[in-house]
């Protein structure tokens, strides 16, 4: 009986060794993804930042030059030069679109 018994203690013994080991592998991959999750929330956070600059920069709303004198909104109005919301709101309006769709296709993909 005393043999069954310590043969059962080696094998019990050998596969809880097997067993850490995988454990070890799994720690080490776990901390493998966990590192690379943070390198893409840090890709995603800057992108999350610069996206919206890009797209103003695009569609040339940045820092444009004034090159020409701008009329006061109420008078282009009465000239009816500025439909309702003006250009710069339409612009406006397609970069927070393009901002969206941005942000989509960096969550999708």
């Amino acid at each position: 009986m005393e043999v069954i018994l310590c043969k059962w203690v080696e094998v019990l013994m050998a596969a809880l060794m097997a067993w850490e080991g995988e454990l070890q592998w799994v720690r080490e991959d776990r901390d493998v993804v966990q590192a690379e999750k943070e390198a893409l929330e840090q890709v995603w956070n800057t992108s999350v930042r610069v996206a919206p600059e890009q797209v103003l920069e695009v569609w040339g709303l940045q820092e444009r030059p004034m090159q020409q004198e701008v009329q006061p909104t109420e008078e282009a109005e009465e000239w009816e030069m500025v439909p309702e919301g003006g250009l710069l709101q339409a612009e406006l309006e397609a970069a927070r679109w393009r901002e969206d769709w941005l942000a989509n296709e960096a969550t999708s993909g």
